[in-house]
């Protein structure tokens, strides 16, 4: 109140001008003006002193203590609630209403809210990660996929790569792709706790990396940053980002005939983007020179595993199965799962590349089968029909002749197939399908190499057997003629 009175009296009083008064007494002329021209002055307040409540600060009291406590007894989403620290409380002989409780909970979280702080990030400085699940029209069906989002937070510029898995080789090959798409390198990336990236998060230690992922972060050279587990807000630049994604781009579902040309088409539509928004344009620029040169040596994300096959043909990886040469049955080989193709190799010059298939997917290449199944009639039965639509012509219309000369017993037509494979075996398919072609074109329908050999020209027939003949026996007849009896 002095310093009031004195403002109103060097102005009203001695006329000093507000600027003046202002500056000698250190205030706004704001203040000075409003404390001038204030018709009516308050007065003194009166002061109270608090209540005293000794039931309420007992209740206080309790429930700070079981508030500070709460995580020995509480986990995941089973938090406590107001509602339930009412009962604990009156559980320990407070009797206190839920109003009341209500508002010591209010005041204790908001003791608890964390404070952000504004961050500065220089070009090239720092990059965010993360993974969001989306659907696309993935050749006319609908799919789930996962969006690997890398976003730089200076210049803000995304990149986005649909991945079929959210697993470590798809994760590798994301930043792989991403690193080519800004021509250098950041100088850290920030990841939350994935396990991808992360096989366990240490109390009190620095997490335990997959060693694939910090094989990748040796190779470029950048540091992984990770966040604090369960505190997504940590990085909500590209929590954000990719929600938005969603909503801008992804509306109605992007589709394509594969995962890659959606890809394509979704980072050109945010390229384009991009370049519309002229200060973003400028601080990429920026960032761009800052960047980190990527090395001549290519990383590759693939997966490297030593299995040894024992007497199956097919290797089951990862839930799929992946069928392999017969030959290779009882020795090792190099198996490479990549993002899209998984490689077996054998040696140098001796490997075969499969598609990579989902959980209880199959790939069967039946070349890799011939062998076994020229001396296994039963089994060839059950997939001949798969094994000529994959081989093509004339490979259907040879099972389709055989079936209908051996009909109704399929098991011969599968017999009389098998030399057939065990030609292509040992001289090559495309020379056994000419074969094939001549074979049908004759009405021939076995190779020549298991023809049956007719009587020599030159042998002499005794003058007292010339009036007989002989039958050729052939055992392969010999089920037809059970099934005969059977049905008999």
């Amino acid at each position: 109140m002095d310093l009031v009175a004195v403002i109103r009296h060097k102005v009203l009083t001695e006329g000093v001008p507000l600027r003046e008064v202002s500056r000698e007494l250190g205030l706004s002329r704001n203040t000075v003006r409003r404390y001038a021209r204030a018709k009516s002055i308050a007065g003194p307040q009166v002061v109270r002193d608090a209540r005293v409540a000794p039931v309420r600060d007992a209740v206080r009291v309790e429930a700070e203590a079981l508030w500070k406590d709460r995580r020995s007894f509480t986990a995941g989403k089973q938090r406590l609630t107001a509602e339930r620290l009412t009962e604990l409380l009156r559980e320990r002989g407070h009797e206190a209403s839920a109003r009341t409780v209500r508002r010591l909970v209010a005041d204790l979280r908001r003791g608890e809210r964390e404070v952000t702080v504004p961050l500065v990030h220089p070009p090239g400085e720092l990059a965010q990660v993360d993974f969001f699940e989306v659907w696309v029209e993935l050749a006319g069906v609908r799919t789930k996929a996962w969006m690997f989002l890398m976003r730089l937070l200076h210049s803000r510029r995304d990149f986005t790569m649909l991945c079929a898995h959210q697993d470590t080789t798809w994760f590798l090959a994301a930043h792989v792709a991403a690193f080519a798409h800004f021509a250098g390198v950041l100088a850290a990336v920030a990841y939350d706790n994935l396990t991808a990236a992360v096989a366990k998060v240490l109390l009190g230690q620095p997490r335990l990396l997959r060693p694939r992922f910090a094989h990748l972060v040796a190779h470029y050279a950048f540091e992984a940053r990770f966040c604090r587990p369960g505190e997504g807000h940590d990085k909500g630049s590209v929590e954000r980002r990719g929600g938005n994604l969603r909503l801008q781009h992804m509306v109605p579902l992007p589709a394509g005939d594969t995962l890659a040309a959606i890809s394509a088409a979704l980072q050109r539509r945010i390229d384009e983007a991009f370049l519309r928004r002229a200060e973003d344009v400028v601080a990429w620029e920026r960032e761009r020179r800052a960047l980190r040169p990527l090395s001549t040596e290519v990383f590759d994300p693939a997966e490297v595993r030593l299995v040894t096959l024992r007497h199956h043909a097919s290797l089951m990886l990862q839930g799929a199965s992946y069928s392999v040469p017969s030959r290779w049955c009882g020795g090792e080989m190099e198996v490479r799962i990549g993002p899209e193709t998984v490689v077996f190799a054998r040696g140098k010059d001796d490997e075969v590349t499969h598609p990579r298939m989902p959980f209880g997917g199959r790939s069967v290449d039946y070349r890799h089968l011939l062998q076994p199944l020229s001396i296994k009639p039963q089994a060839l039965r059950q997939v001949a029909h798969e094994l000529v639509a994959q081989f093509g012509a004339p490979w259907p219309a040879l099972w389709a002749a055989l079936r209908t000369r051996h009909s109704p017993d399929e098991i011969e037509a599968a017999r009389r197939l098998a030399p057939w494979l065990r030609d292509a075996d040992k001289e090559g398919m495309a020379r056994t399908a000419t074969r094939i072609a001549h074979a049908l074109a004759t009405e021939q329908l076995l190779p020549e190499s298991h023809a049956p050999r007719l009587p020599s020209a030159s042998l002499v027939v005794p003058a007292a057997l010339r009036g007989y003949e002989v039958e050729t026996s052939d055992l392969a007849r010999y089920d037809a003629l059970c099934a005969v009896a059977r049905v008999a």
